[in-house]
């Protein structure tokens, strides 16, 4: 792989350098160098990029950085007092996992909407079962405008949706959760590349670089997508601490914790809480791994779940994400399998 190439790969999806994302789910920290986007490239390693840099425009290094040396306990001790609004990015995405034929649809509305907007996107269909929308920004810009020009876009093109990157509007410390990168040498076949949404054509990687680098986004075309983000539900009541309040089914088995309080309250507490999308599908995913995370079996998990899935319409005019549908079932066990192995990477 050409090295001008994986430089300007770089600069197209700048973030935090001191630390990348690994395939298994782990970070390593280990700054981010143009060799290792070549090897990403070239399918010899994968690399996944925090969007988030705290106050980038000063300068990290040596004794008055908040960086020091290349390992996560010198990088984190001086993230102390730090004011939220300096975090920043220069890129944004949103992940949507809703199978390839619904998240393509989703996709597309959204693209549109930032079109009508003077936004350039750019549609990339990821590793799995959907698509990523990036949107990449003439300077450093920060997080919750960011965050919320992409949410407001999506409350506008409707759908579900996993998340938006950056996941949060600052941080305690670094890194952050990281987006895995496209273009990489070991991607399946068809996947993880960038595509004509009007056409369907895949970009090769110099097509892609070259005009992402040249219809960034100004800010202020942001700020006019932030300004039709629709706030959540007013007056909900304050979060209540479940952990010692377990709900028990007539089988004997019990819910605690983020599981009880998602099974209980359902969307509107969990997302205002943990601030990631909005969607149906995330929702269900992660209360399956909530309940894999408190050691139920994956029996209980699907009925669990399949009984959440079941009291949607309590929050969402669509109702159920699964029930009713012909490969409802089919989707739900996928939908566990996905929630399985991530609960793996946390015990």
């Amino acid at each position: 792989m050409d090295s001008d190439a994986a430089k300007v790969f770089g600069n197209v999806f700048e973030g935090f350098p001191y630390a990348h994302g690994t395939d298994s789910g782990g970070c390593r920290w280990v700054p981010v160098s143009t060799e290792s986007l070549e090897r990403h490239l070239e399918g010899h390693e994968m690399i996944g990029i925090y969007p988030m840099v705290y106050d980038p425009h000063k300068q990290h290094t040596g004794p008055a950085g908040f960086v020091q040396s290349t390992t996560e306990l010198d990088a984190r001790p001086v993230y102390h007092e730090m004011q939220r609004e300096l975090w920043m990015c220069k890129w944004g995405a949103i992940d949507i996992d809703e199978g390839d034929e619904d998240s393509e649809i989703i996709a597309k509305n959204a693209i549109k909407l930032f079109e009508a907007l003077g936004i350039t996107a750019w549609l990339e269909r990821s590793r799995s079962k959907g698509y990523h929308v990036w949107v990449f920004t003439e300077q450093w810009t920060r997080t919750t405008l960011m965050r919320k020009a992409l949410q407001a876009v999506m409350q506008l093109a409707g759908g579900d949706y996993d998340a938006v990157y950056p996941k949060s509007d600052w941080l305690d410390g670094p890194p952050g959760n990281y987006i895995r990168l496209p273009y990489g040498g070991q991607r399946p076949n068809g996947r993880q590349i960038v595509l004509n949404p009007n056409t369907g054509e895949t970009y090769d990687i110099w097509d892609f670089i070259i005009g992402a680098e040249a219809e960034r986004t100004p800010p202020e075309d942001l700020e006019r997508a932030a300004e039709l983000y629709q706030d959540p539900e007013p007056d909900l009541p304050p979060p209540r601490d479940y952990s010692k309040e377990p709900l028990m089914r007539i089988d004997g088995s019990r819910l605690r914790g983020l599981a009880l309080m998602m099974y209980r309250n359902g969307p509107v507490e969990y997302y205002r809480q943990h601030g990631a999308g909005h969607g149906r599908h995330g929702f269900l995913n992660r209360f399956a791994r909530a309940m894999f995370e408190l050691g139920f079996d994956r029996g209980d998990v699907v009925s669990w779940t399949n009984d959440l899935d079941s009291r949607l319409g309590q929050w969402y005019d669509e109702g159920p994400k699964f029930m009713g549908r012909r490969d409802g079932d089919r989707q739900m066990q996928r939908l566990v399998d996905d929630a399985e192995r991530k609960a793996s990477r946390t015990v």
